[in-house]
């Protein structure tokens, strides 16, 4: 398995996007995706036009849809669904969302604390995602200045709480790709792994959850338990493992790069505790958990330490 840069919420101008299906397929070739996913609002008019333009410059398009509703966002993967964005309300939207699922689709909770109306009616996610624990993946970063700003930081610490809390979600980055963007200030990537870069193979990474979201910094990070190794997403059969970690930095990002690691920080259910790493090095560090076990990177970026990457769970007992 390796990962493969991906982008899971795009738009183009079947919605209010301004790159055609074509253009936006193009442009995320330059950019070095391996995989996007087309998220119009509430149509799939471009997605086949998407498609076949991907088999031509060989970057997989996922079949999407954002269920654009009053009440909030949902990014829909898989091209499966029957589910009308129109037909959906706070009162069965998980009824909505276990539909989708059951078709074979994944449904993100997409910018949950994006800022709403009057600014863009709906961005704003009014529903109670507490409740919503069946959804497959959670923004925890989305558009520009992924991970700065109080969306994002409310966005990690309610991903965080639905962790604490035994609900598993797979965390991603939406960039809501609008435009062509060509030196956007900052944005992230979600990296998902997979044995290729097959629709099919992307989904199923996505399905187990093994993902990291970063602003150009590529993580290599897996839990030992036991002699055998788990990769990001994995359920350890024991909550007392080892995690390794390695980071270098991504060539071709074109934002700032961050200049220099400071730590690694290990959360789980019990608290967090910080180990320091440097790019190029390999680390090992003791973990202790019964729900589960996120790593986060730290490093110099613009001036200050920023949170640099975020892995999907590791989880203990059950099944994912």
């Amino acid at each position: 398995m390796r990962y493969f840069r991906c982008e899971l919420h795009t738009h183009t101008t079947m919605s209010d996007g301004k790159m055609t299906p074509e253009e936006l397929v193009a442009r995320a070739a330059e950019c070095g995706y391996a995989a996007i996913a087309l998220t119009d609002h509430n149509t799939v008019a471009g997605v086949e036009r998407a498609v076949k333009e991907g088999e031509r410059l060989g970057v997989t398009v996922l079949r999407g849809i954002e269920w654009t509703t009053f009440w909030g966002h949902f990014t829909v993967i898989g091209g499966n669904s029957d589910v009308l964005w129109r037909d959906i309300t706070p009162q069965n939207v998980s009824e909505k969302i276990a539909r989708a699922q059951s078709l074979g689709d994944i449904v993100a909770i997409a910018h949950p604390r994006r800022m709403g109306y009057p600014l863009c009616s709906g961005c704003h996610c009014d529903y109670d995602i507490e409740k919503l624990t069946g959804a497959d993946n959670y923004e925890i970063w989305s558009h520009y200045y992924p991970n700065e700003g109080v969306a994002a930081r409310q966005q990690l610490e309610q991903w965080h709480s639905l962790l604490n809390r035994g609900i598993r979600m797979t965390a991603v980055y939406g960039y809501d790709w609008h435009n062509r963007d060509d030196v956007p200030s900052s944005y992230a990537y979600t990296y998902v792994g997979a044995d290729s870069a097959k629709a099919e193979d992307i989904i199923r990474g996505l399905r187990k959850g093994a993902t990291y979201v970063t602003v150009g910094v590529e993580v290599n990070c897996k839990a030992v338990c036991c002699g055998k190794e788990y990769q990001i997403g994995s359920v350890i059969p024991s909550g007392e493992c080892e995690i390794e970690i390695s980071c270098r930095p991504v060539d071709d990002y074109r934002s700032d790069k961050a200049k220099e690691l400071t730590r690694a920080e290990i959360r789980t259910e019990n608290g967090v505790r910080s180990v320091p790493i440097r790019f190029g090095e390999k680390i090992m560090t003791k973990a202790t958990f019964a729900r589960y076990c996120t790593v986060g990177i730290y490093g110099e970026r613009k001036g200050e330490e920023q949170l640099l990457a975020v892995t999907s769970a590791f989880y203990s007992g059950g099944e994912r």
